[in-house]
């Protein structure tokens, strides 16, 4: 790796390698770098080593994702761009996969903001730079002009009200490292 190059994992990627990226996964599928378990810990990262995570439907599987989210933490620099993609509550997606373990909603880091480190963790602390429903994933992406600017009109509006004519397919989060906020 080049001194100006990042270090960019992305975590769980099965077999949705990236190109540029360190890809991870407890499967040896072709293109995988490193062959590891998100539920075993620690990482094998130095810690501050990585500028940027991507994780795209693999948080809500996982044992312990309060361990995840504190090793994702040691292993950021300070700043590191961490994009998380889940599926939404109220989306059939989120509670008919039997592997779900966690079931999220547009709040899901509300208490890993800094200055609630003492809620779940007494040291990782995150800001959520932005948070975007989507309304499909797969199979009608189309119809995701129209009404993805619908679903993020309000957050709040959106899951107390409108996910229950018109389903929130994901949410994807993206979170920047916070580290020497105290």
């Amino acid at each position: 790796m080049g001194v100006f190059e990042k270090m960019r994992l992305n975590l769980g990627c099965g077999e949705k390698v990236r190109e540029g990226w360190t890809n991870v996964d407890y499967l040896n599928f072709e293109g995988v770098d490193i062959v590891h378990n998100l539920d075993s810990f620690p990482y094998p990262f130095e810690d501050n080593s990585i500028d940027e995570i991507f994780m795209e439907h693999v948080f809500e599987h996982l044992e312990y994702p309060i361990r995840c989210l504190e090793e994702l933490w040691r292993i950021c620099k300070d700043n590191a761009k961490i994009v998380i993609s889940v599926p939404h509550w109220s989306h059939f997606t989120s509670y008919c996969d039997l592997t779900h373990k966690t079931i999220c909603s547009s709040s899901l880091f509300l208490y890993y903001e800094v200055g609630k480190p003492w809620y779940y963790s007494n040291f990782a602390n995150f800001k959520v730079v932005e948070k975007k429903f989507t309304a499909t994933r797969e199979n009608v992406k189309f119809i995701n002009p129209i009404l993805n600017p619908i679903l993020n009109l309000s957050h709040l509006f959106t899951e107390l009200f409108l996910c229950k004519f018109l389903p929130v397919s994901q949410i994807i989060f993206e979170l920047r490292v916070v580290k020497g906020w105290y």
